[in-house]
């Protein structure tokens, strides 16, 4: 296993955030979506779009060796994440924490309380990310996020959960599960099993093979180019589905639903 490090500040323009606090390092992690109204609401009354943020990030870097059967699991909160695939029989994985405030030296005492877990236990390589706060220490005033980039073998298991930030999987081939809610997410040449759930956001599925279960709400879908079968259960949001009906079996159930581009569902 390998491990380096990088850290490295720049400025930037203003932007909004949430954490997810931990008192102490014995504490029980709470989820950032119990502090998303009372965070955007406190960040917008203390800064105005238009001032500078500084931007100090943390760069860690780590290398696992894989085997056939393992699988990656991957707990997101405020977090871009972006996997791909390589021929090496090992897992990559970059982690970027970063916080952004107006005032430099706030920004670099809150990034020491924005942490990550990349660990290997049985066949499961497991990373997450939260944040540990000290008993003496006030709430961090800057915008907290986390990126994940990972290079894997195509046949690796993937299973994510990720909150308020970004998803993008490429060039999958077994089987994969994904759990999203506010995320933006975008999905191409995949194949195998792919399990979705998505609640408030973007999903877009391109160039997909194999067998795919969606269910979303409040999300809007874009479905390009399936094969295998399609089965799909949306609410609320738009569903377009763009498919040659002679490579795909379609499966769709909707409810107030928008339905676009002669996207056709159950009645």
């Amino acid at each position: 296993m390998k491990k380096s490090l990088v850290i490295s500040q720049e400025s930037w323009v203003s932007g909004r955030g949430a954490w997810v606090i931990i008192h102490g390092l014995r504490s029980r992690p709470y989820s950032l979506l119990c502090c998303l109204v009372f965070h955007f609401s406190l960040f917008t009354h203390h800064f105005s779009a238009a001032q500078t943020l500084h931007v100090v990030t943390k760069t860690v870097e780590r290398t696992f060796e894989y085997k056939p059967s393992e699988m990656v699991q991957l707990y997101a909160e405020r977090s871009d994440v972006e996997i791909s695939t390589w021929a090496r029989n090992e897992v990559k994985i970059v982690v970027e924490l970063s916080a952004r405030h107006p005032d430099r030296a706030t920004a670099q005492k809150d990034l020491e309380v924005l942490r990550y877990v990349a660990e290997k236990s049985g066949k499961t390589i497991a990373l997450r990310n939260f944040v540990v706060l000290p008993p003496s220490q006030t709430k961090p005033q800057s915008n907290l996020k986390t990126r994940y980039v990972l290079l894997l073998p195509a046949t690796c298991h993937v299973e994510i959960q990720n909150s308020f930030g970004k998803t993008t999987l490429r060039g999958l081939q077994k089987d994969t599960r994904l759990r999203t809610e506010f995320c933006t997410n975008e999905i191409a040449d995949l194949k195998g099993k792919l399990t979705l759930y998505a609640y408030f956001g973007e999903l877009k599925v391109l160039d997909f093979e194999g067998n795919m279960n969606l269910t979303t709400d409040r999300t809007d879908v874009l479905i390009r180019a399936p094969k295998g079968n399609c089965r799909v259960r949306a609410q609320h949001g738009s569903l377009e589905v763009e498919a040659d009906k002679t490579q795909v079996k379609l499966d769709i159930e909707t409810k107030n639903t928008e339905l676009k581009n002669g996207t056709v569902a159950k009645k």
